[in-house]
């Protein structure tokens, strides 16, 4: 595929972006001046067929929230990188198939809709949850079909899915089995590695990196960073090393979220050959002028700001030492 088949020189220099779901961030001051200093591209996630349901009552939203974010970023002079997720249509739709034909459909609708949109992903996390998660196969069938509607578009570029990586040799295993499927080069994987990242480990990063499927491909982290707070849950069923070593007040959990920042930019230098892109999620969890320091804001929080709109560590160690 002419199109997701041009690769970075090696020698290339890493292009970090932002991965956040708000429109608002691309008039914050503070994305200004990350911008200012080199980052240039933006990741959002949406439904595959948001835009089939632009005009139906109780759907419309999530239409409406894309064209927001994409003409927010086309503002901003920021080139997308769109990930597509499970169906719009009803609360099950986790479990819901997704046929190759229908994706065409909504994919096609896309591109009528924001022709200037040139970066895709397939799908979100797909070994983690939704219809591919067993199904694999079909992701490389929709690869394959998709890679060829794109073949025309010179500058766009393809990626088989945003990777959640736990276990490297699972998530290769995974991408081994939908290349297969492909039955043609997948040139560009996506990954999400906050596991990796926030316990200062490259160890998973790097099998995912030497897998079969991958070794001779770029990869783009499409979503990591280092995480401020999660929702009590999750920081006990997967505690990262900042749970693990007891960390609940501000100056620890900013500590160990600058800390994993930093970490993730060893990981991007160290892995500079392959990785070509890396986007930080998020510039701000949802704003809260009424945050206690040291607390969870809603269920996740790795902003580059705090909810008050504050500057953290992160957000200065990007702006010196990474763009």
């Amino acid at each position: 595929m002419a199109s997701a088949a041009v690769a970075a020189p090696a020698d290339a220099k890493v292009t970090w972006g932002i991965a956040d779901q708000k429109p608002a961030t691309f008039t914050t001051p503070a994305f200004g001046e990350l911008q200012k200093a080199g980052m240039k591209t933006a990741r959002y996630t949406m439904r595959y067929d948001a835009l089939r349901y632009a005009k139906t009552s109780g759907l419309s939203f999530y239409a409406q929230q894309a064209d927001a974010w994409l003409k927010a970023a086309q503002a901003a002079n920021v080139r997308p990188l769109v990930t597509f997720w499970v169906t719009a249509s009803n609360a099950s739709s986790l479990k819901r198939k997704i046929s190759a034909s229908r994706f065409r459909t909504e994919f096609k609708r896309f591109r009528k809709a924001y022709p200037w949109v040139k970066d895709f992903s397939l799908f979100n996390e797909p070994n983690l949850t939704g219809p591919y998660k067993k199904d694999p196969a079909a992701l490389g069938r929709l690869y394959r079909t998709i890679s060829k509607d794109l073949k025309s578009c010179k500058d766009c570029r393809l990626l088989a899915g945003d990777i959640h990586l736990t276990s490297g040799t699972a998530a290769g295993s995974y991408a081994l089995k939908v290349r297969r499927a492909a039955k043609t080069p997948i040139r560009i994987w996506g990954l999400n590695n906050y596991n990796d990242v926030n316990d200062r480990s490259s160890t998973q990063t790097s099998r995912f990196l030497r897998s079969t499927a991958v070794k001779s491909s770029k990869v783009w982290i499409t979503e990591s960073g280092g995480v401020y707070a999660r929702k009590a849950s999750s920081e006990k069923k997967n505690p990262f090393l900042a749970q693990k070593r007891k960390a609940t007040s501000d100056s620890a959990r900013e500590k160990y979220q600058y800390d994993a920042t930093r970490y993730l930019n060893t990981i991007v230098k160290r892995y500079s050959r392959q990785v070509q892109r890396a986007y930080v999620y998020q510039l701000q969890s949802e704003p809260n002028p009424t945050w206690v320091p040291g607390t969870r804001n809603h269920s996740w929080d790795s902003g580059l700001l705090d909810p008050r709109g504050a500057e953290r560590r992160s957000f200065g160690y990007l702006i010196k030492h990474v763009l």
